[in-house]
């Protein structure tokens, strides 16, 4: 059995970011730190399916063995959340097809292509549409408000980060992030000052940011403060609304 270790710090925000959200969202319930955990063990074990459809080596077999492991976690994690609403189980069937998108890059070995980076984004955004559904039992508006603010955020990530790695010399990502920005952070601002105060740290790293021969490491930690930024304002508002 083998174990691979995440090493990109994006990936921790798409884990953890959408579920504070939706737990802020839709209430606090006990199963959903079940649902939590539940959430991490299933992210460990698609890292590990999609590691070893990349590499499809007859000694990547460990890393299938260990996404047994967490699947068998997850599975036992989950029972008290879908005791307490079982309809979180349409929430999982609603990632499948992005899923399948997930693999066939991996298969491919083009893990950075865009449209990947998109699915991905959804997956974890409709985890946190899910965490607040636990709680509300009806797909209101705090669910949707999840879901999309996570994918709107998540996008902004993928595009800066594009601009300052692969694509930096690209115009056209270029111009894509900028436009991207100033849109979201423009819809943002007319729905709530709050949500406009949250998106403005992403227009303005976007801007200033761009250009600059940054390391991995130092867009890594930017983006845990971005996350940590918008996620705390997010917070602020649903608990001030709902």
């Amino acid at each position: 059995m083998k174990f691979k270790k995440q090493n990109q710090h994006g990936a921790w925000a798409m884990v953890f970011m959408p579920l504070l959200i939706g737990i802020a969202a839709g209430g606090f319930h006990p199963a959903q730190l079940s649902y939590m955990l539940g959430w991490l063990m299933m992210f460990f074990m698609a890292d590990h399916i999609l590691f070893f459809i990349k590499k499809r080596r007859k000694n990547t077999y460990g890393y299938l063995y260990a996404a047994s492991l967490f699947f068998l976690l997850s599975v036992v994690l989950f029972i008290y959340p879908l005791v307490i609403e079982y309809r979180i189980f349409y929430f999982f069937l609603a990632m499948l097809p992005f899923g399948a998108v997930n693999a066939y890059f991996s298969y491919q070995k083009n893990e950075r292509n865009i449209i990947n980076d998109l699915s991905a984004i959804i997956i974890f955004s409709i985890g946190g549409g899910g965490i607040a559904f636990l709680n509300l039992h009806t797909f209101s508006w705090p669910v949707m408000f999840v879901i999309v603010l996570s994918a709107l955020f998540f996008t902004s990530t993928a595009l800066f980060v594009k601009t300052m790695v692969r694509e930096k010399k690209n115009p056209k990502y270029q111009i894509a992030s900028f436009l991207y920005h100033v849109i979201v952070f423009t819809v943002m601002l007319l729905a709530h000052w709050i949500l406009g105060l949250a998106f403005l740290f992403s227009l303005l790293r976007a801007i200033l940011v761009y250009g600059r021969e940054w390391k991995m490491k130092q867009i890594g930690i930017l983006e845990i403060i971005h996350a940590t930024w918008v996620t705390v304002w997010t917070v602020m508002l649903l608990i001030v609304v709902v």
